[in-house]
């Protein structure tokens, strides 16, 4: 398989999941289906900064942005979801059955809003754009190389290594505990995690173990942080009810689960900062991985 054919494949490949899981949220919108479709998005993104370090079409961004705009209407419903899995790991007991109820009229409220964003019309439009990206990699088909694969990919982990270790160090600098600070390192680690999956045909598989380990902290940082969304989320609710006292042990439990699993963040946190400090950058391989390719008419909804 030529090289700039691997970035095509996986390009296709990216779309034929995003647009799978597209289906399924617009249709059910379960928690899982949700999950899924912001998953497979931004992966898309990922590969397409891959692609935009390979193309001198400053266009592609606008794409990107698009798609980043489907993460971001996903973002309340994913929000409502996970408080409600969460909640419903507690006892379902006077108020905590009472706000796992309006959860549960929140989410359904969500589910309309989503359903009407994932409207035909711009659907069709993410596609038309995505094609046009694939057809920048046709025309320049006999122009990339080995090195000039290597140096892009390099440069686009690099910038993405740097702004987390960047991140940590703010997260590290700003305690006790700063929320944003927290926020910013785990969406640096996310977009670090996604770039490396996305570049694993050209990576090889040192790649996958990799972003495996960086998943790990990931789901983490993200159990963190849903748990003092539901804490925060349930205080205030509790405060509209005038039912604060009433809810305080619950709030308690949370607010002790949460301490456990920061710390676990900031162990976690000091060990992968180390490695990224410390270890080689990741080899290019000279022997390209094979990725299913999958033709340009699938390239649909």
């Amino acid at each position: 398989m030529k090289r700039p054919d691997e970035f095509k494949s996986l390009l296709d490949n990216s779309w034929k999941e995003f647009s799978a899981t597209w289906k399924k949220a617009r249709t059910r919108s379960s928690e899982k289906s949700v999950h899924d479709l912001r998953v497979s998005t931004r992966r898309l993104i990922a590969i397409l900064e891959l692609v935009r370090g390979l193309s001198k079409r400053g266009d592609i961004i606008q794409v990107q942005r698009s798609f980043k705009k489907v993460l971001k209407g996903m973002g309340p419903l994913r929000d409502v979801q996970v408080q409600l899995e969460k909640v419903s790991q507690l006892k379902q007991l006077g108020l905590v059955a009472d706000f796992r109820r309006d959860l549960e009229r929140r989410e359904r409220r969500e589910i309309e809003k989503i359903q009407s964003e994932l409207r035909r019309g711009r659907r069709q439009r993410l596609t038309d754009a995505v094609k046009d990206v694939r057809s920048e990699f046709v025309r320049l088909d006999e122009s990339i190389g080995d090195d000039r694969i290597r140096r892009s990919v390099d440069r686009v982990l690099a910038v993405r290594r740097n702004q987390f270790l960047k991140a940590v160090r703010r997260f590290r600098r700003l305690q006790p505990l700063d929320e944003e600070a927290l926020h910013e390192m785990r969406i640096a680690l996310k977009k670090l995690r996604y770039v490396i999956e996305a570049a694993q045909p050209v990576l090889g598989p040192s790649a996958k173990q990799r972003a495996l380990r960086m998943h790990v902290f990931q789901q983490l940082m993200g159990d963190s942080r849903d748990v003092e969304l539901l804490r925060t989320e349930l205080e205030k609710w509790a405060k509209k009810k005038g039912r604060t006292v009433a809810i305080v042990p619950t709030l308690a439990r949370l607010t002790e689960k949460r301490e456990i699993l920061l710390k676990k963040v900031v162990e976690s946190t000091n060990q992968l900062e180390k490695s990224l400090e410390t270890e080689t950058p990741l080899p290019i391989e000279t022997t390209y991985a094979v990725v299913t390719p999958v033709s340009a008419s699938s390239l649909r909804v």
